[in-house]
């Protein structure tokens, strides 16, 4: 694991980021570290909503045996992952693409869910998405990552695996609801809860409020606000 993890800063560290593309966050790592324990040699992987690239810089650097595809609907992401991938050596194909729209009836053998997924309510108040393509998740955060399940089995390879982050801002029960009417099996590979960060304090009564209507989730602790992120794995098409 702590191989994992300096691998990871390192490659952060040598990024070339911008203000108008999503930096890697917690969500990234724990998706990185649940990634490299499933893709195993020859695999097809598809990394959907790229941002930086990271992840698909990571994958190929920790396995070359592998093909790495990355896609974004915003165009500085595109802009970057290319720089990124040329900076790093790595050899990929990427594409601007709303979701799986321009991946046409390719198939793969493991799909990375690495979109948006949190409640547009905090997120258009958050600075975690300034000066971005607008987050279009809806109140609780799961119209993106519905989407995705939803149109998944068309472009995963037989027995292909999709992965997909949780994040208690959204309604993961609904997420894992949906996931489990279009796969037989679900795991949690990865899970942390984490303190609300200063920065969005300011929040908590839009929070609380959405909480409310069971719309979000997270817990109150030591006067803190808890949320948790989790990555899934989801295989086994029905």
């Amino acid at each position: 694991m702590q191989n994992n993890s300096t691998n990871f800063d390192k490659i952060v560290k040598s990024l070339s980021l911008s203000d108008k593309v999503f930096t890697p966050n917690l969500t990234t790592r724990l998706s990185y570290e649940a990634a490299i324990e499933q893709i195993k040699k020859n695999f097809k992987v598809l990394d959907l909503g790229c941002g930086s690239g990271i992840l698909g810089i990571l994958i190929k650097k920790n396995n070359k045996n592998i093909d790495i595809f990355s896609s974004d609907i915003d165009k500085n992401a595109i802009k970057f992952t290319k720089k990124n991938f040329a900076k790093n050596k790595i050899k990929g194909v990427i594409r601007k693409s709303n979701l799986f729209e321009n991946w046409n009836t390719m198939k793969f053998d493991y799909i990375i869910n690495d979109v948006s997924g949190i409640s547009n309510k905090i997120a258009v108040k958050s600075p975690w998405f300034k000066n971005m393509v607008p987050c279009d998740t809806g109140p609780d955060g799961t119209k993106l990552s519905s989407k995705i399940i939803k149109e998944s089995k068309k472009y995963l390879a037989k027995k292909g695996i999709i992965q997909i982050p949780l994040i208690s801002l959204s309604n993961v029960s609904k997420t894992i609801s949906l996931a489990k009417k279009h796969f037989r099996y679900i795991k949690i590979k990865k899970s942390i809860d984490w303190f609300l960060p200063d920065e969005l304090i300011y929040l908590k009564n839009e929070m609380l409020f959405l909480k409310k209507k069971k719309l979000i989730s997270f817990e109150q602790k030591f006067g803190k606000i808890i949320c948790n992120t989790s990555i899934i794995i989801c295989k086994d098409l029905k």
